[in-house]
């Protein structure tokens, strides 16, 4: 009889022999060169490029290059702790991006590259530096990374920066827990959502954010530009070692009581972000909110939304040169504070409409809302103090 070849024998008995067949592809951070995922094999793309660095000297002069750029201390240390963990735990994903924002020259890529170099090696490997128009590609290959560096994040508009946003956020936390890399002209896979997005700038204004951002910590940098013999001074002290004591320092500091899923604390730049973010018509409503002028002297308002925009409209001034929409509207009453209590009823008044309510009377009945704005309604405006 005919003999058995190797390769059908094998094809047989591969899985009693502890072999295995791959579903398919996949880059897991952290993970083996086969990754189970739901009783299905996946070959992992991705390999530790990390430096074998076993001990290091003193690190004092990045220190000092660190606190040059951010000497807020409670900054610095969320920095560094999530440096140090992205370093110790290629597995873990860091739920949020960190904006650096600073004078053109001052040294910030200067700061963070020997903790990309700890990850990646002299190759850079498993760390993408990109454009932020290339976040905008169909295809996903800069996904495939542990650190997505955007350099010189920035856009003009108000709607650009607002769409870059909401652009990166399934990227920057997760969930999603995968993320799909589409290959051109091959089929797609999923990949697990760990990497970490950094995003230098040097305008003051690179992206807006909303009031209830959980995906954010935003640093300024007000140191100047560096000098030639400073430049020249750090970079020759990182090739002469400098890069194996950072590495050092980072792989031995301690980061158990670190939450890389917490939300990061507010800082001023992101402040800054936040209320000078809004369009021409958002921060024209968001003055007439603060201000409680008309149409805004109630603690509730509601639609038909044409008669609002109407009046905001005519009263606006004449340099304001746009037109106010229902959208800038629901914006700026959003970062004002204005709770959506979506559409409401009530037994007088079957009919529904939507309604938004100052925070403090957001805990009211929706019936009650819905018989506030009506014109009969005696008391629409309430006292917060009482």
């Amino acid at each position: 009889p005919r003999k058995l070849e190797a390769s059908s024998w094998y094809d047989e008995n591969r899985e009693a022999c502890g072999g295995f067949v791959l579903k398919g592809m996949t880059y897991a951070s952290g993970d083996e060169w086969k990754v189970h995922k739901d009783g299905m094999v996946y070959g992992n793309l991705w390999r530790n490029a990390r430096p074998k660095v076993e001990s290091g000297g003193d690190p004092q002069i990045w220190l000092d290059h660190c606190r040059k750029l951010v000497p807020d201390e409670r900054e610095l240390e969320h920095i560094w702790n999530v440096m140090a963990t992205k370093v110790q735990q290629p597995r873990t994903k860091i739920n949020h991006a960190i904006l650096h924002g600073g004078n053109g020259g001052s040294g910030k890529d200067t700061m963070w590259y020997p903790m990309l170099w700890a990850i990646g090696g002299d190759s850079m490997s498993n760390v993408k530096i990109i454009d932020g128009d290339k976040i905008n590609s169909d295809f996903g290959y800069h996904y495939q990374t542990e650190v997505m560096v955007l350099n010189e994040l920035k856009e003009p508009e108000a709607k650009e920066r607002r769409a870059l946003a909401n652009k990166l956020k399934p990227i920057i936390a997760a969930p999603p827990e995968m993320l799909t890399v589409n290959r051109k002209s091959l089929h797609p896979y999923e990949m697990p959502n760990r990497l970490f997005v950094l995003a230098f700038t040097n305008e003051a204004m690179p992206i807006t954010l909303d009031s209830d951002d959980r995906r954010w910590f935003c640093v300024w940098s007000d140191a100047p530009a560096l000098m030639e013999s400073e430049y020249k001074k750090i970079w020759d002290w990182y090739r002469a070692g400098g890069f194996q004591a950072v590495t050092w320092w980072l792989k031995q500091r301690d980061v158990s009581a670190f939450n890389p899923k917490a939300i990061p604390f507010r800082t001023e730049y992101k402040d800054r972000l936040i209320y000078t973010g809004m369009s021409n018509a958002e921060g024209y409503i968001f003055h007439l909110i603060e201000k409680q002028e008309s149409p805004f002297k109630t603690d509730v308002i509601s639609g038909p939304w044409h008669i609002i925009l109407k009046e905001l409209s005519q009263a606006a001034p004449d340099n304001l040169r746009t037109k106010i929409v229902q959208p800038a509207l629901f914006h700026a009453l959003k970062e004002a504070g204005w709770v959506d209590k979506g559409l409401c009823l009530s037994t007088t008044h079957k009919s529904k409409r939507h309604i938004f309510v100052r925070p403090e009377l957001a805990a009211l009945p929706k019936s009650q809302l819905r018989d506030m704005v009506e014109p009969d309604w005696k008391d629409n405006v309430v006292s917060i103090k009482n």
